[in-house]
């Protein structure tokens, strides 16, 4: 088959991939000059499929009131009267509670693992060289609060299978001897969590999929695409500005702008966009920075060490912003980020590089906080791969294998009956 994969992020390169593998002709499409340019351009590049909790929780109720009052909060809404966002709040609200927690949780936290383990197939399979490894996540605290909190997560999580370590602070500083200098009490050490340059891998194996002697997939970049509903909204047509586009199934992978196109075939898909910051900067002393990537669990900053041409930098990403369609970003939405590295790591990094790099980008978010991952109820040749949120690194392969399953007419790999659905 003729399969078109709209948006070259990492959903849909590595549904491509999985569709090349099935024997498919694959062409994408995308509107960037290249690959992973929008959300996955500087995510945290962790791997973190122990971390892969619903948001919607017994007390999300309390975390919402936060997110509307307190504007140093972590989490905030700027965009208070967005129907589009009290819609999707609603439906997140209703699964706030025990029954429904312990459901979405067991669903994301199984296919988080099964993710994880297609990514690191992917990784065997193609030789794609992404500064992978998997040598476990460490997630710090710096309160007795956070400590207790933790020592449920790891419980929780045990639960399902994930093996996580409880460690005191003469543990974790074994672990990590940077964190010296700051007030950590202790830890946790997810031991099969990961990291890799997700920006690196996302174009590295769309190279990859250009030079297969056998069926290369051809990446048409600079395209945007439109849809337009023909005989009553029966069926439809997909065009670029320069042409028709022709297939016989249809993957949309658009991230954050899946809802708008959604919107052109009167389709309605439950994700709202959530705009986090990230910030990457050059390591000035190495021996005072962190050797793995982690998590604070006071302040929710990640960060990670990562490879660049111009030698070691450090990713350091929060924030989750409900600011609808905006944005944007100032240099007051990067403060938290330095203060509370260097409350961790101080004088590690050079904050007076002119090679510092900010960003910020929109991640898909379910109200479920489950990816949407089906065949359209419409129309039959199209197919969604969608709202991955987060943790799109994490989840991109297992989302790639289980799209293309269900475009060969195959019993997906993965249970898809609690997903989020449109």
């Amino acid at each position: 088959m003729k399969v078109v994969v709209l948006g070259a992020g990492l959903i849909g390169v590595a549904s491509a991939y999985y569709l090349w593998r099935d024997g498919h002709d694959v062409e994408v499409i995308e509107q960037h000059a290249e690959p992973a340019t929008v959300t996955s351009y500087a995510n945290a590049c962790l791997v973190s499929a122990s971390r892969a909790l619903p948001w919607p929780t017994p007390t999300a109720h309390k975390t919402i009131w936060r997110a509307l009052t307190d504007s140093s909060a972590p989490m905030r809404v700027t965009k208070f009267f967005d129907p589009a966002l009290w819609r999707w709040g609603r439906e997140f609200l209703s699964y706030a509670n025990q029954r429904d927690y312990e459901r979405l949780t067991k669903e994301k936290l199984s296919f988080a693992k099964f993710c994880q383990d297609e990514l690191e197939d992917t990784l065997a399979q193609t030789g794609v060289d992404c500064g992978y490894k998997r040598d476990g996540l460490l997630y710090v605290c710096r309160s007795e609060t956070t400590m207790t909190a933790a020592r449920a997560r790891a419980a929780l999580v045990g639960e399902h299978g994930f093996e996580v370590r409880v460690l005191s602070r003469d543990e974790v500083l074994t672990l990590e001897p940077s964190l010296a200098p700051s007030t950590v009490v202790g830890g946790t050490l997810a031991v099969t969590d990961a990291q890799g340059d997700s920006r690196a891998f996302t174009r590295a194996l769309a190279v990859w999929l250009t030079t297969q002697v056998e069926r290369p997939v051809r990446f048409s970049y600079g395209e945007t695409v439109n849809a337009k509903l023909l005989q009553r909204g029966r069926t439809f047509q997909l065009n670029t500005p320069s042409r028709e586009l022709k297939g016989d199934a249809f993957v949309v992978a658009l991230g954050p702008q899946t809802q708008h196109f959604a919107r052109m075939l009167g389709v309605q898909i439950p994700i709202y966009p959530v705009k986090g910051f990230s910030i990457t900067v050059p390591v000035k002393e190495a021996s005072l920075a962190p050797q793995r990537g982690g998590i604070c669990e006071d302040s929710l900053i990640a960060y990670c060490p990562l490879q660049s041409p111009s030698g070691l930098v450090m990713r350091i990403t929060t924030g989750a912003i409900f600011s609808g369609q905006d944005n944007g970003f100032t240099d007051a939405d990067f403060g938290a980020h330095r203060k509370h590295f260097e409350a961790l790591f101080p004088g590690a990094l050079d904050w007076s590089s002119s090679e510092i790099e900010h960003w910020a980008c929109q991640r898909p978010m379910t109200p479920s906080s489950l990816p949407i991952i089906q065949r359209d109820t419409r129309f039959d040749n199209i197919y969604w791969n969608c709202g991955q949120g987060h943790i799109g690194w994490t989840m991109s392969c297992g989302s790639g294998r289980v799209i293309a399953h269900l475009v060969a007419g195959r019993q997906p790999s993965f249970s898809l009956d609690n997903m989020q659905q449109l």
